[in-house]
């Protein structure tokens, strides 16, 4: 131990010059660091659907009717049973006529948005203390 009043010790403060000492302590720096968290990728596809329909159709049938003449007794003279006689009616029908168009429904947007919120950090912190001890002589 160095005796502070012995004026012979060399580079040794002496009480008129005084003594000190550092004290130190811990202090807690809290920041913000900003890291990757999460990573989002939007793709596009198709997903099928069988989807299932009604439809009425119609269609013309042929629809033959015999009727009896009224026939007085008297027949048409110069009028004779024709040979070649010929009617063409034409039928029509509906049939299904299916087919898909591509329609605009939904625009999705994706945007991001900063939330903030509070966390609290506890830490221990040390500091150092400086005792004082009177020591007899």
């Amino acid at each position: 131990m160095t005796d502070l009043t012995d004026p012979t010790t060399p580079n040794t403060p002496t009480p008129r010059d005084g003594v000190s000492v550092v004290r130190s302590e811990e202090r807690l720096l809290v920041g913000r660091q900003t890291r990757v968290s999460e990573r989002v990728r939007l793709r596009k596809h198709v997903v099928s659907e069988d989807v299932t329909r009604t439809v009425t159709l119609r269609r013309e049938e042929l629809v033959v009717e015999h009727e009896p003449v009224e026939d007085d007794g008297v027949g048409v003279e110069g009028h004779e049973p024709s040979t070649h006689e010929e009617l063409e009616i034409v039928l029509h029908e509906e049939r299904v006529e299916v087919r898909t168009v591509v329609v605009p429904v939904e625009r999705v947007r994706v945007r991001v948005v900063r939330v903030e919120g509070e966390r609290t950090v506890t830490e221990v912190l040390r500091r150092e203390e400086i005792d004082v001890s009177h020591l007899e002589a």
